[in-house]
């Protein structure tokens, strides 16, 4: 069995951590310095991937001295076992996998072989050798393994020089942790900054973006409301002028046809010009709003003439129900009683006939004013079929006109031959958008009108060069025919 040194463990240490020799050493010494401590309170300890530290008390027992023959006791005592890993018992046993297990039987005591292959290890050990585990307290101390006071004054001094050591190195890092968390800090900062000041920049494009976006809508809704001023101003001029058309022709119908006088003539005149300033009414629409009034004052005459004479009937025959009541019943025999119930049935049949007659009376007059109400809406429908007559005109007046402005339009732009060959060809401008940072015309193009259409948005502004915060026109496309 090899031991080793504190400083050969140091040492492999240092080799595989990459520690220096005087932190490997210190670790080392930490490290038994625990595994004692552990051991004398819980008599236990266990190192993962290691094994498993155990302090175990034997018995008294009787042995037997093989030079001299003589029985002796040999006093119990507290015995370290160890325990490897798993692990650890598998990279130990690796070379030794080729060979064979043998059953040792029950009962075999392997005190004496211990005993004396621990004095041989004794024996042939080297200098300056540390055990950290006293197992045979009994042991005769080797004079090469004793420790000098002086040399553990030195190791105490090393051991202080090494605490201060590594006290420095610790100032030493947490200086350059510090500083470098400063640095990190004040590189967080600045990002935080610029990222701030890039939202802020975002923020005020945008904002402009809206602001002329915003203006852009304003002027485009003028427009359209001076547009439909204008067409409505033209409508009602249309309105007027067919309404003088159809005045001039009923007039020319009604009226005989006699030659006009001067005076007559300068009436007219007179009369044409205190009417241009106000709202000319057609002549047969006065005539059929005065029929109409005259048969509603009628058909309201007419009932109201009806009404009373019902009523009038209506009380003579209650009155005659009430003088049949009041006088004096006479004998009559048993089998005519019926009589006067015949009496009282004719008068309900007189009654029944008067209230047929009064809703004759009422479905006449609905009649009447279901007619003068046909006769407005059938008015109402002409009026309409005429208005939707002058707006279809309207229409296609503003289709041919916005037609003849769009082919205007586009040959002006027909000179770049991409444009004149290509399959659409512009009709105006649909936006007006700004130019941002890193924009390019291509870009843009490609985001309004799709890939490939870049020719169209320089045909119409004229450059294939842009720069930020530029305002760029979009056009307003339409697919060519195709010739037949």
């Amino acid at each position: 069995m090899s031991k080793f040194s504190l400083n050969t463990l140091g040492k492999l240490l240092a080799d595989k951590s990459g520690l220096s020799q005087v932190e490997a050493e210190l670790f080392i010494r930490k490290m038994f310095d625990v595994c004692n401590q552990g051991l004398d309170a819980d008599k236990q300890v266990k190192i993962k991937w290691l094994g498993t530290f155990k302090v175990q008390a034997t018995k008294d027992r009787e042995s037997i001295n093989v030079n001299t023959g003589e029985r002796f006791t040999i006093e119990g005592r507290d015995k370290l076992t160890f325990t490897p890993d798993n692990i650890l018992k598998e990279i130990v046993n690796k070379p030794f996998a080729q060979f064979e297990t043998v059953v040792v039987n029950d009962g075999v005591d392997f005190d004496e072989i211990d005993e004396k292959f621990g004095e041989e290890q004794t024996e042939d050990a080297p200098a300056q050798v540390i055990d950290f585990l006293d197992e045979e307290k009994t042991a005769t101390p080797n004079p090469e393994v004793v420790v000098i006071g002086s040399e553990k004054e030195k190791e105490k001094e090393a051991e202080d020089e090494l605490a201060k050591q590594i006290a420095i190195e610790q100032a030493k890092l947490e200086r350059l942790k510090q500083a470098q968390l400063e640095q990190e800090r004040i590189q967080k900062e600045k990002q935080e900054q610029e990222r701030l000041e890039q939202e802020r920049l975002e923020q005020e494009r945008l904002e402009q973006e809206r602001l002329e976006q915003e203006r852009l809508e304003q002027e485009r809704l003028e427009q359209e409301r001076l547009e439909q001023e204008r067409l409505e101003q033209e409508r009602l001029e249309q309105e007027k002028l067919e309404l003088a058309q159809q005045q001039q022709a009923l007039k020319a119908v009604v009226e005989p046809a006699v030659p006009a006088s001067d005076e007559s003539e300068e009436e007219e005149e007179e009369e044409e010009s205190s009417n241009s300033h106000h709202i000319v009414i057609p002549r047969y629409l006065v005539v059929a709003v005065c029929l109409i009034v005259v048969a509603l004052i009628g058909g309201m005459g007419w009932f109201a003439f009806n009404y009373g004479q019902m009523t009038a009937q209506r009380d003579h025959l209650a009155m005659q129900l009430n003088l049949y009541h009041q006088a004096p019943a006479k004998k009559v025999p048993a089998k005519p009683a019926a009589a006067p119930l015949s009496q009282e049935q004719k008068l309900r049949q007189k009654a029944m006939e008067d209230s047929i007659r009064m809703a004759k009376t009422a479905e006449a007059v609905k009649l009447a004013e279901n007619s003068d109400e046909e006769s407005a809406n059938a008015e109402k429908a002409k009026q309409a079929e005429a208005k939707a007559k002058a707006e279809a005109k309207e229409k296609a007046k503003d289709k041919a006109e916005e037609k003849a402005t769009s082919k205007i339009a586009s040959s002006q732009y027909d000179k770049d031959a991409r444009v004149r060959t290509g399959a659409y060809r512009i009709i105006g401008v649909a936006q007006t958008v700004t130019v941002g940072a890193g924009q390019t015309l291509e870009q843009i193009s490609t985001r309004y009108l799709g890939s490939g259409m870049e020719c169209y948005v320089e045909a119409l502004n004229g450059t294939s060069t842009v720069k930020a915060g530029q305002k760029i026109k979009i056009p307003k496309l339409e697919l060519k025919k195709k010739k037949k």
